[in-house]
């Protein structure tokens, strides 16, 4: 799809790069129409979705459907339908004598930890493009978002012992530690309530606090803590 995009973008006339992963499988596509300056807006998506394994589906989640005026299909909405959008305007964008350039950014592995988007901001920093605005189309019932809580990750292992269960005092038990970090994560979760920001359109308007596995082994947990902070 991205090369395909990319060999449209090409044919109109507009600027075009690649930017490939690591094992070359995956692909940022930036595309630039207008003038060669600093400035204009990017039309920015992901062209990745989440993945369906282990889910219920009545149809084919990858063969789009149409059925009481609705479409369905992995991504319809989030985000293949902005890509959609933009590639539909694309012709129109390439006839317009644009005062100052409108790039389109798509990028790869959003929905599991925005390592694309990660990449090209390096690459555009390093190429010395820096537009003035980006729209992201997520979506959101049409209307204009304009804030963001922003948000941390950490990642926490825990390496215990090993040890018979008549005598765990010779042993360190991993998912008992874990339990008391998640504990202590929630009561903070707790006390950022009364942290919340005067006037804050956020809802809910304190930061919060998500915990979860990821991946495990014999003696092995790990947790993941995501923090959403207020603005401060």
């Amino acid at each position: 799809m991205v090369n395909y995009l990319a060999d449209f973008f090409g044919q109109l006339g507009a600027r075009v790069f690649l930017q490939h992963n690591e094992d070359g499988r995956k692909a940022n596509l930036f595309v630039t129409f207008g003038p060669d300056r600093e400035g204009g807006v990017v039309l920015s998506g992901h062209s990745d979705v989440v993945p369906v394994e282990g889910q219920k589906w009545s149809s084919d989640p990858f063969k789009m459907q149409e059925s009481e005026g609705r479409l369905y299909g992995r991504g319809t909405c989030d985000m293949k339908g902005f890509l959609a959008c933009c590639f539909a305007t694309a012709r129109g964008m390439a006839e317009i004598n644009l005062v100052r350039p409108l790039h389109f950014a798509f990028t790869y592995d959003e929905e599991v930890g925005c390592f694309g988007a990660q990449a090209l901001m390096k690459e555009l920093a390093r190429r010395g493009i820096k537009p003035s605005a980006a729209l992201i189309g997520e979506p959101t019932m049409m209307r204009v978002i304009e804030g963001h809580k922003g948000c941390y990750e950490y990642t926490t292992n825990f390496v215990g012992l090993e040890g018979h269960g008549s005598q765990p005092d010779l042993g360190v038990n991993a998912i008992q530690f874990a339990a008391r970090f998640i504990t202590h994560l929630m009561e903070l979760g707790e006390r950022l309530k009364d942290r919340a920001m005067a006037g804050s359109r956020f809802d809910p308007p304190w930061a919060t606090i998500q915990v979860g596995r990821i991946s495990g082994g014999a003696g092995r947990n790990i947790i993941a803590g995501n923090a959403l902070s207020n603005g401060k």
